[in-house]
């Protein structure tokens, strides 16, 4: 009689801690701002439910979040089956299939002007276009990139900074400045820099990067066009642009041509024609999210 009374006593207390556990269930699995799996016994709870995250950064940023939003993320959550307001995770893709060019004006290893010697070398490094001075310069970057390509990162960041279209995290949305202060994370990734909130983000851009570029693309495409500076096609012509012009984002930087011959001439050689369009906005007085101070960071390539 003892044992079977221990028994149910037991199995009371395992139904009882299961039904509280329930009880404090999130409302979602996965984290509104990541986008990863919740974690037990981190969340928001709000008087509507419990807003599960995956770790106490989430938490404090969704704890940020407006009542109103909390409320309605909530009650988009509990009528969809499938977690309603949460994202659906993006599937993984091989990173080294796509690339930006190369865009500096200096070696990726020696910092010298890169047709300081004539013709600079191209090469695929890691699945990333990069420029050299010489053979030598590449064949060292080749042998050992993680100690050269810190240095190109830097100015890559440098220099796409200036005209980065958002200040928003690229993958969540969330804010990155946070009390007067940047609180994001730059990383670059074959030539193209993004900006992310958390780890978590950084990961979903690392296994998509193309995805993310052309978000940033769209992005920076409609903040540069309403002041584009050129009224004529970027291949040194005096061709107008007409009302139709063929655009293309290159490295973060809107250009124009007049027509789809031109725009093979900007593809075959990008560095070249960027140059003209960063040119056109260094005296252009314009200045705004994705279109303007370029001075600053040309002169970070040219310094190496």
């Amino acid at each position: 009689m003892r044992t079977l009374l221990t028994a149910l006593i037991a199995a009371f207390a395992i139904s009882a801690a299961f039904a509280a556990s329930v009880s404090v269930d999130s409302v979602n699995t996965k984290c509104p701002i990541s986008d990863m799996p919740v974690k037990e016994g981190v969340v928001v709870s709000t008087g509507a439910g419990d807003i599960g995250v995956c770790c106490g950064g989430c938490q404090k940023k969704v704890a940020a979040w407006d009542d109103a939003k909390k409320a309605q993320f909530v009650a988009n959550a509990t009528k969809a089956d499938d977690g309603g307001a949460e994202k659906s995770v993006e599937k993984a893709s091989d990173a080294k299939a796509w690339t930006e060019p190369y865009l500096l004006n200096t070696c990726a290893a020696s910092g010298r002007p890169i047709d300081v010697k004539g013709t600079p070398t191209t090469k695929v490094i890691d699945g990333r276009e990069l420029k050299f001075c010489c053979g030598g310069c590449a064949a060292a970057v080749a042998k050992d990139p993680a100690k050269w390509l810190p240095k190109v990162d830097k100015a890559i960041t440098a220099r796409q900074m200036a005209i980065y279209p958002t200040k928003t995290c690229i993958v969540s949305g969330e804010p990155l400045m946070e009390d007067g202060k940047d609180t994001g994370v730059s990383m670059v990734i074959n030539n193209r820099l993004f900006r992310v909130c958390c780890k978590m983000c950084a990961r979903k851009v690392t296994a998509e990067p193309a995805k993310y570029a052309a978000k940033l693309d769209a992005m920076a495409m409609k903040a540069q066009a309403t002041a584009y500076p050129l009224k004529t096609c970027v291949d040194a012509s005096t061709n107008g642009l007409g009302d139709a012009p063929k655009q293309m984002m290159v490295g973060g930087r809107l250009v124009q041509t007049c027509c789809g011959g031109c725009a093979k001439k900007v593809k075959a050689d990008p560095a070249k024609y960027v140059a003209v369009v960063d040119a056109a906005w260094a005296k252009s007085k314009v200045h705004s999210d994705g279109a303007g101070a370029v001075k600053k960071a040309n002169k970070t390539d040219a310094d190496g």
